[in-house]
């Protein structure tokens, strides 16, 4: 009777503790409109998933406290934008486009006033780097000055 006891005040523990536990939940995307196709904002003009293919994105957070969204980056569906990708800031819906490959098994984004002022690469296991190249002179190496914890949507 006893170890029946003792066994029942385990499992009930135990469910206590896994109903205290938070999962990762579906983040809506943030979108100018609130129906409708999702909408953003890069550089000054509004594009609709629709206009683009699709969006095919990675939302990104702190990587030790993974609170709110801080970056979103991504790129589009139609075969015609290949190259072409886009980061939004703030976990909003507006940003800028950016020139997009996938090098290896890596995804890349740079952007900036000359093209590759900055960067960012998602690692296979979703880790994210933001290089700022912006104040960097020739051949001079630079480590990742944030990192993130990324997830596709």
């Amino acid at each position: 009777m006893k170890k029946t006891i003792t066994y029942l005040i385990s499992i009930m523990l135990l469910i206590l503790l896994v109903s205290c536990s938070t999962f990762p939940q579906f983040v809506p995307a943030p979108s100018v409109t609130t129906s409708g196709p999702r909408t953003i904002i890069l550089n000054g003009d509004t594009f609709t998933e629709e206009d683009v293919g699709g969006l095919i994105s990675w939302y990104c957070r702190d990587y030790i406290n993974e609170g709110r969204i801080l970056l979103e980056v991504g790129k589009f569906g139609d075969p015609n934008l290949e190259g072409l990708g886009f980061i939004l800031y703030d976990g909003g819906y507006t940003g800028e486009f950016t020139l997009y490959r996938r090098t290896g098994i890596q995804h890349r984004w740079d952007w900036g006033p000359n093209g590759n002022d900055y960067a960012f690469v998602i690692k296979p296991d979703g880790t994210g780097l933001y290089y700022d190249f912006s104040t960097v002179t020739g051949g001079e190496g630079i480590n990742a000055s944030e990192v993130y914890q990324c997830y596709q949507r």
